[in-house]
């Protein structure tokens, strides 16, 4: 039998590189799944810090056993959540009893799925590549560990309040419009960069936090959007679609980025991106026509 072999989702030299900075950083840390987890952390490449922690210290076995407690532990209070609420609500108890099978039953649904996929593909799919380009480009490991660190927090912030500022004044609608021009446009002038290579440390900097803040900001706009779409009787159960559909484009489009980065190059990926911010832009208003038939604005 032939065993199939494994895509890594990172090319060789970057796979070098980061075994070439734990060896170097192993002493700064106090175990080597610490060392893993920081230098992972900065680079991109890492996930599950609860679990890679109490795996550090508690080992496999009693590591999962202890995470999967935690999943319950904060999973318990559901049970005792009861959605129902006949006085407020006044319908039938089959109409009010919530349920998968009446969201995806809904045509509403269904266009805010498409919204979601559609609305995240561009971002998604070059999202994981910021700190595996920046290693590339020679920028020291302190220098990337300080920009995930301190610009993905101010880039998050600022594109919250943003993106909220412009929902309130615009309509989440008409936000949803201009942030994706706004990546379109910041797309282009990275690949640009890339492909020109203008690419000195504070303009990539620069860029790089400017695109976190967009993404944030139509975070904001989206989700704005999309709870118009939910039923007032299931509402949980209806966003929790929204977000299922968001989380499934950010492994798949994540994985894919990373693969293509590696075997065509960075800027081929970002122009990739950009095509995608377009094709939204111009998608949009189909999606809103299917919405208005749903007596959605």
């Amino acid at each position: 039998m032939v065993e199939k072999k494994k895509t890594s989702r990172y090319s060789a030299e970057f796979r070098e590189r980061a075994v070439h900075l734990l060896e170097e950083h192993r002493s700064d840390y106090p175990s080597l799944s610490a060392a893993c987890r920081e230098i992972g952390g900065k680079l991109g490449c890492s996930g599950g810090s609860v679990f890679v922690s109490l795996y550090g210290v508690l080992g496999w076995r009693i590591g999962c056993f202890v995470m999967a407690l935690i999943v319950l532990s904060l999973t318990a209070p559901m049970l005792f959540y009861n959605q129902e609420n006949r006085e407020v609500f006044p319908v039938s108890p089959q109409e009010l009893r919530p349920g998968l099978l009446n969201a995806i039953r809904r045509g509403e649904i269904w266009c805010g799925i498409v919204l979601t996929i559609m609305y995240e593909m561009s971002g998604r799919l070059v999202q994981g590549l910021t700190g595996p380009f920046l290693i590339d480009q020679g920028i020291s490991l302190n220098a990337v560990g300080i920009f995930n660190g301190i610009g993905g927090v101010v880039s998050g912030l600022c594109g919250t309040i943003a993106g909220g500022m412009m929902v309130s004044r615009a309509g989440a609608k008409n936000a949803m419009y201009m942030i994706a021009i706004c990546h379109a446009v910041l797309l282009a002038v990275i690949f640009s960069s890339i492909k020109l290579h203008f690419l000195s440390t504070p303009i990539l900097f620069s860029l790089f936090v400017c695109e976190a803040t967009l993404v944030a900001s139509s975070f904001v706009a989206s989700y704005s959007r999309l709870m118009i779409l939910t039923s007032p009787y299931q509402p949980g159960i209806d966003f929790t679609l929204f977000q299922s559909a968001s989380a499934i484009v950010a492994a798949l489009l994540g994985v894919t980025g990373s693969v293509m980065a590696g075997k065509i190059g960075y800027d081929k990926v970002f122009l990739l991106s950009v095509l995608l911010s377009i094709a939204t832009i111009v998608l949009i208003p189909l999606i809103n026509y299917f919405m208005r038939k749903y007596n959605y604005k």
